[in-house]
């Protein structure tokens, strides 16, 4: 059940070049997220801007709310001055997680589509649910936090153990994260369950395709604008296989990828 409380800003610390790791005391919005689903968040405590944001969450500790983003506009410029002890707005969570009841799924994550899929990976491991994991990003240092007195970065990422690309090679396979996902699919003795992605539109109709091709179960998340987050703007419409419209908001953020029209998209 979607909760409305006041959040308190814990920490809000940059983990690489723009991007940043919010922590919100947010017990009861905490306690029934799922992997997936998003909150709606006012990244201001003043009246600008008018319009919440969406954001995938992260992970739960315990009463704590974690929400990774990157600073892309005014209003994630505006949360990133946030600090600890401020009150922001906070609901949810929204929206349409992914399933987990998938045998040995793989997992694909490009940029920060890695925010929600982490969340997911934890909850599988509590599981002790078998699991393959992609993360594919521009460069190791999309994700690197550096000390500014040692001039040393740490990689956000390091201990993940999951399969890892970057377009510029500084990161493991140098390419897109589609491409350690198919070499994988070839060698895979058995076939996964589904493969469960969140990332750029083009990552994700890239997945789409190569499960097409297989015969895969496939599950996306998503992104698109979104004004309430309730389903009342249609603002994050998205085009259905078949004619009409899904709301990323209600029918998302996750859905399968054969409902969606990824030649409209």
């Amino acid at each position: 059940m979607s909760q409305r409380q006041s959040a308190k800003v814990l920490d809000n610390q940059p983990v690489g070049p723009s991007v940043y790791l919010l922590s919100l005391e947010a017990p009861a919005i905490a306690a029934a997220a799922r992997p997936g689903q998003f909150v709606m968040l006012r990244v201001s405590p003043g009246p600008e801007p008018l319009l919440a944001r969406p954001f995938s969450v992260h992970g739960v500790r315990g009463g704590k709310l974690l929400i990774l983003y990157q600073v892309v506009g005014k209003g994630t410029e505006l949360l990133s001055r946030a600090r600890p002890g401020q009150e922001l707005l906070a609901w949810g969570p929204l929206g349409r997680g992914f399933g987990l009841e998938v045998e040995r799924p793989a997992l694909v994550a490009g940029g920060m589509g890695v925010a929600p899929l982490a969340f997911l990976a934890e909850r599988l491991e509590e599981r002790s649910a078998a699991f393959e994991a992609f993360y594919g990003l521009a460069s190791r240092e999309t994700l690197t936090a550096w000390d500014p007195v040692s001039g040393e970065g740490a990689f956000y990422l390091e201990d993940w153990g999951w399969h890892g690309a970057s377009e510029d090679g500084s990161q493991g396979h140098h390419g897109l994260a589609t491409q350690p996902l198919e070499d994988w699919l070839e060698r895979a003795g058995s076939p996964p369950g589904a493969v469960l992605a969140c990332g750029p539109l083009p990552m994700l109709k890239a997945v789409a395709a190569i499960c097409a091709k297989r015969g895969l179960p496939c599950q996306v998340s998503l992104e698109a604008p979104m004004a309430c987050g309730v389903g009342a703007c249609l603002g994050c419409a998205i085009p259905a296989a078949g004619g009409g419209y899904l709301r990323a908001c209600q029918e998302g953020p996750v859905m399968d990828a054969s409902t969606v029209d990824w030649d409209k998209v």
